[in-house]
């Protein structure tokens, strides 16, 4: 149950302005997304303190920022973390909010922006010709398919779940809007999910469950040296098209095998998309009382197997497709046995 509200403190409506991803080349990280996720450049920074690639496709707006000076926040967070995510910036109508201490390292800082005005932050220009990162020539633009970020998924030690879901309450009035144990084998996780009033921030928080084996979640933890957020969900309006476009782009996905899909049209009942077609690009399937969920993770390309991208379409359903996060495990164990 969550906490309630402070008297007279009214809850904080956002959305999500930018995510930072604190990285050690902010170009070649911008040029995957680019040339893989179909990201166009928004602004660039470049100062003897820190280089910074906004890119940007539909409502989605990463900005990939390489700290130069030793001292340098991005710098400190790639010494302990490697590449990840440092900040998601939320949109308010307010100014004047402080800079929130989310999980980790991870903060939430406060933008308000005058509408019609190029995208820009302070130090970065707006880029309307020139792309400063390097392309594939050959290749030819990957489709834009990406529409918004779904979710955020974050993992926390054992034990700290519900004081972060505390501090999300108090601070800034949000709630859970669900929550439940997953179990997988002998291992175990708790799950609750935080959302702001409007729904366009929802964050999925996950922890080690006490007495359970040591998991994936344990796994992330210690490779990535403590919470931090595990992957970015990016909802797509059509996954078949947006899978088959992204993988012919260079995207690398966990792949499911075949039994998974043995009378699965009969498990789910009617599908918005044919089994044989999820089968064929490894497409997980789920359904809850609202509707269909459809979801596909990304291969870990970080060095440490931390951070990866989850691509989800929705018709109707709001949960998080709980029945596959057993076999996301299982794809991700055989992903670090190859």
């Amino acid at each position: 149950m969550s906490a309630p509200q402070t008297r007279n403190q009214p809850a904080v409506d956002a959305g999500i302005d930018h995510i930072t991803l604190s990285v050690e080349d902010a170009r070649a990280r911008a040029a995957e997304f680019v040339d893989r996720y179909g990201f166009e450049v928004v602004a660039t920074g470049d100062t003897s303190e820190f280089t910074a690639v906004a890119v940007r496709q539909r409502d989605i707006v990463l900005v990939l920022l390489q700290g130069r000076a030793d001292d340098h926040p991005a710098t400190l967070y790639t010494a302990r973390h490697g590449d990840g995510v440092s900040d998601i910036a939320l949109r308010v109508a307010e100014p004047g909010h402080p800079v929130f201490e989310a999980f980790g390292d991870v903060t939430h800082t406060f933008v308000t922006r005058p509408a019609g005005e190029p995208w820009s932050l302070p130090g970065l220009s707006p880029v309307r010709t020139e792309v400063p990162v390097e392309t594939a020539e050959s290749a030819e633009p990957t489709r834009q398919h990406l529409l918004r970020v779904d979710h955020i998924a974050v993992c926390v030690e054992n034990g700290e779940l519900d004081r972060i879901i505390a501090s999300y309450e108090r601070a800034l009035g949000w709630r859970v809007v669900f929550g439940e144990d997953i179990h997988v084998g002998a291992q175990a996780m708790r799950s609750k999910v935080v959302q702001s009033p409007n729904g366009q921030v929802t964050l999925t928080l996950l922890e080690p469950m006490s007495g359970a084996a040591p998991g994936q979640i344990d796994d992330f933890l210690k490779k990535h040296g403590g919470a931090g957020v595990q992957h970015l969900a990016f909802a797509v309006p059509d996954i078949v098209d947006a899978v088959a476009d992204l993988a012919a782009a260079g995207v690398g996905f966990l792949s499911t095998p075949d039994p998974y899909y043995e009378n699965l049209d009969r498990r789910l009942g009617p599908s918005g998309h044919p089994v044989a077609e999820l089968r064929k690009y490894s497409v997980l399937a789920d359904r809850d009382h609202d509707g269909e969920l459809f979801q596909i993770f990304t291969r870990s390309e970080h060095p440490r197997r931390t951070l990866f991208m989850e691509i989800i379409e929705r018709r109707g359903a709001t949960t998080f497709g709980s029945n596959n996060i057993r076999k996301l495990y299982e794809a991700v164990e055989r992903q670090d046995l190859a």
